[in-house]
C-alpha cells in the first residue's frame, strides 16, 4: 500500500490528488456514507409508497369488477323489460 501512496504522491502531487477527490465528489464517483444511506432510505420510502399505491389500485380494481359482476344480472333484466315493453308496444303482446 505504501508503494501504491508513495506512486500517487510522486507522479500527481498531492494537488492533483485532492482535485481527483474533489472532481470524484462532484460528479458522483464518492459520496459520504451518511448521504448514501440517506439516499437509500428515500428510494426504499418511495418503493413502499409505490407498493401501497398498487395494492389500493388493485383493492379499486378488483371492487370494480365486483359490482360490474353484480351488474350484469340486473342490466340482463332490464334490456328483457325493454324489449318486453317494445313488443307491447308494437301489439305484438305476450
Amino acid at each position: 500500500m505504501e508503494e501504491f501512496a508513495s506512486f500517487l504522491s510522486s507522479d500527481i502531487g498531492l494537488g492533483g490528488i485532492l482535485g481527483t477527490v474533489i472532481l470524484l465528489i462532484i460528479f458522483g464517483g464518492l459520496v459520504p456514507w451518511r448521504q448514501h444511506r440517506a439516499a437509500l432510505a428515500e428510494k426504499d420510502k418511495q418503493l413502499d409508497e409505490f407498493r401501497q399505491d398498487k395494492l389500493a389500485q388493485r383493492q379499486i380494481i378488483d371492487e370494480q369488477a365486483n359490482q360490474i359482476s353484480l351488474l350484469i344480472p340486473k342490466i340482463e333484466l332490464s334490456v328483457h323489460i325493454a324489449d318486453a315493453f317494445k313488443k307491447f308496444g308494437a301489439g305484438e303482446g305476450p
